[in-house]
């Protein structure tokens, strides 16, 4: 062999050898991306799991949450109240919702939706409201009845309006408007008409007789 020739093969075996060793850093360059890559995916799924198991044990304390309270009020309906089954208490409660319509305060006594109307003030806890109640009943089975109100002096937003000592019988506006214990005031055109105190005047107004 010449030495030529020798040199020649030296020559490709070096090149070779460096090929292989460009060749062995890129494959590890390649391993050392795609383990990366491998512990990247490993710890995004490891995340999501956590964060899937935090919802999860959410919704499962949710879930226990509400069947607790929703246990607790049908023990408290059927143990303590014992009106789940109960349609008679149910029809009770529904009428006790429905607005009357005939009970208003002295607040709005000048501004009802009417030309002429009574409106008439007592005390829901006394004894003679029974008897103005009859009264008022039979008065209202007339043809020409005019609508009546009732306002309770017993009630809150009625209680300002009470003063017996300085009634005031020209009252102009609401806010000028004071009555004793039993009291027929009738509104014409928003403006009191006739103010009469005391249970046989509010008789003889509705023009019943009493019966006491």
């Amino acid at each position: 062999m010449s030495k030529n020739t020798k040199n020649q093969n030296i020559k490709k075996n070096n090149g070779d050898v460096k090929a292989e060793k460009k060749s062995n850093v890129k494959k590890t360059k390649t391993v050392k991306k795609i383990d990366h890559e491998i512990k990247k995916n490993t710890k995004n799924h490891k995340i999501q799991t956590e964060e899937n198991q935090v919802v999860k044990k959410f919704v499962i304390i949710l879930l226990v949450v509400i069947a607790i309270v929703v246990l607790i009020y049908f023990m408290t309906r059927i143990f303590v109240t014992k009106d789940l089954f109960n349609k008679d208490n149910d029809e009770t409660q529904t009428q006790e919702v429905d607005f009357n319509y005939d009970i208003t305060i002295l607040g709005s006594a000048f501004n009802r939706p009417y030309d002429e109307y009574y409106i008439i003030t007592y005390k829901g806890t006394s004894n003679e409201a029974i008897y103005l109640s009859s009264v008022i009943n039979k008065y209202l089975e007339k043809e020409d009845a005019l609508k009546i109100y009732y306002a309770d002096l017993d009630e809150f937003m009625n209680k300002d309006f009470y003063d017996p000592e300085n009634v005031n019988k020209r009252a102009a506006s609401a806010s000028e408007l004071k009555v004793g214990d039993y009291t027929l005031i009738l509104f014409r055109n928003g403006k009191i008409s006739k103010y009469i105190e005391g249970k046989d005047a509010i008789a003889d107004e509705l023009a019943v007789e009493e019966t006491n």
